[in-house]
């Protein structure tokens, strides 16, 4: 690919930029930045959560806090080899507030400068010098959502679940002991070092919110990504989601245990109680207490002991040693973070946002071995699924896996799964793709969505030279069709876990159809809502192409023109048009059919 000089110069300007904010992280002895950073972010999502309609400047003033403080962690961490203390506790003050939020605004402009950037390598938009040190960036006037409706079909089933386990939760926990938790809570708080905040422990408390949080963490993409007795290091996946389950879990109690101070002791101050540190040790042994008491239930849990709970401490946590973890904009925000290797401060916003993609992303740095070799079983998860899926709308299907397509001996390519409907006399060819989750990491998702094409283009090539080169009855034996079998039509579904939408070009027409496990789902139980007993393949097939052909594409909103200024740095973000009809893309979900 040829080289824009322009843009290679808006990347070295921002790198500047951000070497002048690195310096004063040298000089931060006592690692007050990185604190008073966290507890700013932390303050700033506890109100955000409970604001009921967000205006578009706090919504981007959010989006700059969020992809600011992964970038504000690493430099803290990388700048000085340790703090002069394991950890520090001071009260908010505007002297320590306002400056950093001014440094952590900065980093979320140029983490936001480099995202803009990577559009501009995409191929959307372009980018000019207007100025010594001044840039314009253009977007097209029209700037296609292409995950839009996929997001609503996701957001469908997510509400849907989390409404599910809330209802369960509420009969089964809360309604029974909601008013002993209350109790409790206002009980065992207390100020501590007059500003501060202590409280007790009692049993009751962790059972319920490590319920809550089981609760919430289970609609989270990504939470099944893989079977819980798959290992990492040796550790199953399931004591790591029972892990980050205690970390979110203490996370929850810990905020309703800093609003029952307040309501206790009046001069307490919220925002100077949210975010807390803690003694690594001590922590660990919780941890390891924890673990074997909430995972002897299950079938086939393996207790842990000390070394266990260091492992997943580092896999959960952001040190010195992990700080690549942190490198691309977009990456997910840490839940805890080692300022030494004797204490560590708690991010209640990194249990907010994305706690499980964290969780994946840090398992695929630290035993990148185990996950590429785990990720291969992940297949037949989804084999398992399809299969189960489609059995509950259309009886007497016959499910085959993993069929190898060869000519003339020459393996070409595989079938994941095969569906035969012989009484509609349709034979679904099924690619199967659990790519991993890019958030709102731009650089992974241009490689993962590539990459997703470029394998999708391939399969349908083999099998276009395949069904040209055999004879009716090798394709009748390779796809293992029953002899009752009369005439009957090919048809081909990918099928991926997260996102499909990158296929709209490469997998339509020709029988070809292509969805997310979240618009598959959507697409049988519309079949069965709809077709009844007479719901088959085709009606599948053709709920599908329903869902990835809505009427009307959405579009994003309008850039309007903003003046992004980092000390002597200027860039301007702008579209073609701007300004020519504000409500552009303003597309009403009512053209999206869900079950």
């Amino acid at each position: 690919m040829k080289r824009n000089p322009v843009l290679t110069k808006f990347f070295a300007a921002l790198t500047s930029q951000e070497a002048k904010i690195a310096e004063l992280f040298k000089h931060d002895n006592i690692g007050q930045l990185l604190k008073a950073a966290i507890s700013e972010m932390d303050w700033y999502r506890y109100n955000f959560l409970r604001i009921d309609e967000m205006s578009r400047e706090q919504e981007e003033h959010s989006y700059i806090l969020q992809i600011g403080i992964t970038r504000l962690v690493q430099l803290a961490l990388k700048m000085r080899p340790s703090f002069d203390f394991p950890v520090i506790t001071f009260v908010r003050h505007p002297s320590v507030s306002l400056p950093t939020l001014q440094i952590l605004g900065a980093l979320g402009m140029i983490e936001h400068g480099r995202r803009v950037a990577q559009s501009v390598l995409a191929g959307i938009g372009q980018i000019e010098q207007i100025g010594d040190n001044e840039f314009r960036i253009m977007l097209p006037e029209k700037v296609l959502d292409d995950e839009h409706y996929e997001r609503a079909v996701v957001a469908h089933y997510s509400n849907q679940s989390r409404q599910f386990f809330s209802e369960i939760f509420k009969k089964k926990v809360a309604g029974k002991i909601q008013g002993e938790v209350e109790d409790a809570l206002h009980e065992l708080v207390y100020p501590w070092k007059e500003h501060f905040i202590g409280y007790g422990a009692t049993p009751i408390l962790d059972e319920y919110f490590f319920s809550v949080a089981y609760a919430e963490l289970q609609v989270h993409d990504g939470f099944d990504s893989f079977n819980g007795e798959i290992e990492f290091g040796g550790i199953p996946y399931q004591t790591y989601l029972l892990a980050l389950t205690f970390l979110v879990a203490i996370f929850i109690r810990h905020e309703q245990f800093a609003e029952a101070l307040v309501r206790k002791n009046p001069t307490s101050k919220l925002e100077n109680v949210l975010t807390i540190t803690s003694d690594t040790p001590e922590f660990l042994q919780n941890l390891v207490e924890a673990l074997n008491h909430f995972g002897q239930p299950i079938q086939g849990y393996k207790r842990v002991g000390l070394g266990d709970a260091q492992k997943i401490f580092a896999v959960l946590s952001v040190s010195r040693d992990n700080l690549a973890l942190l490198e691309n904009p977009g990456s997910a925000v840490p839940l805890l973070i080692q300022s030494s290797e004797q204490g560590f401060i708690r991010c209640l916003a990194g249990a907010q946002l994305s706690p499980v993609k964290f969780l994946l992303d840090s398992l695929r740095h630290r035993y990148p071995g185990d996950y590429d070799r785990n990720q291969q079983t992940r297949e037949k998860s989804m084999q398992i699924g399809l299969a189960r899926v489609l059995d509950g709308a259309i009886p007497n299907l016959i499910c085959r896996e993993n069929i190898k397509i060869k000519v003339d001996g020459k393996l070409l390519t595989d079938l994941d799964a095969v569906v035969i409907d012989g009484k509609a006399g349709i034979v679904f060819l099924c690619q199967l793709k659990y790519q991993e989750l890019y958030g709102a990491d731009l650089h992974a998702k241009r490689e993962r969505t590539t990459r997703l094409k470029e394998q999708v283009v391939s399969w349908l090539g083999a099998l276009d030279h395949w069904a040209k080169s055999v004879d009716d009855a090798t394709m009748r034996a390779t796809l293992g069709l029953p002899k009752s079998l009369g005439n009957f039509s090919i048809l081909r579904v990918v099928i991926s876990r997260h996102y499909a939408y990158p296929l709209k070009d490469v997998a339509l027409g020709d029988g070809t159809t292509y969805a997310n496990w979240a618009q598959f789902y959507n697409a049988v139980e519309l079949a069965k809502k709809d077709a009844g007993d007479s719901a088959s393949l085709g009606v599948v097939f053709d709920k599908i192409e329903e869902m990835i052909k809505p009427e009307q594409p959405h579009e994003h909103e309008v850039e309007t023109r903003t003046r992004w200024t980092i000390d002597d740095l200027v860039f301007v973000t702008q579209q073609k048009g701007d300004g020519d009809g504000d409500s552009r893309g303003a597309t009403a979900l009512s053209a999206l059919k869900l079950a």
